[in-house]
């Protein structure tokens, strides 16, 4: 009966020196100030702006085709809802060259996959 508790006491022994060195001014879970929001689609570094011209969902993508600074493209980026004429803006992104989606069976001359756009004007 005292090697579990014995097992036991050795195993969270560390946590709770790691738990009482811990700041007390601070929770863990905060972020230090300044530093940019977390889980949010808000691009950041260079940025291109467009119109959305159609999208295409796919799973938890979604396609979008602009016609922007850059002349017509394709995009990848995390599923959102968007409709035809909204301007939006976007992070520079990784393109690929004859990219074949299978969930579409559509092969893309170029796409560039972005992590995410920010709406800059709704139609």
């Amino acid at each position: 009966m005292r090697l579990p508790f014995l097992v036991a006491l050795l195993t969270l022994s560390p946590m709770a020196v790691a738990v009482a060195q811990m700041p007390t001014g601070q929770s863990p879970m905060q972020m230090p100030a300044g530093h940019p929001p977390i889980g949010q689609n808000v691009p950041s570094g260079p940025t291109h702006t467009g119109t959305v011209l159609e999208t295409i969902p796919a799973s938890s993508y979604v396609y979008i085709h602009v016609n922007g600074d850059a002349g017509d493209q394709w995009l990848a980026a995390p599923a959102v809802d968007l409709k035809k004429g909204t301007a939006i803006r976007w992070a520079e992104g990784m393109l690929m060259a004859n990219y074949h989606s299978k969930t579409l069976d559509r092969t893309f001359e170029k796409v560039y996959f972005i992590g995410g756009v920010e709406v800059v004007a709704a139609k």
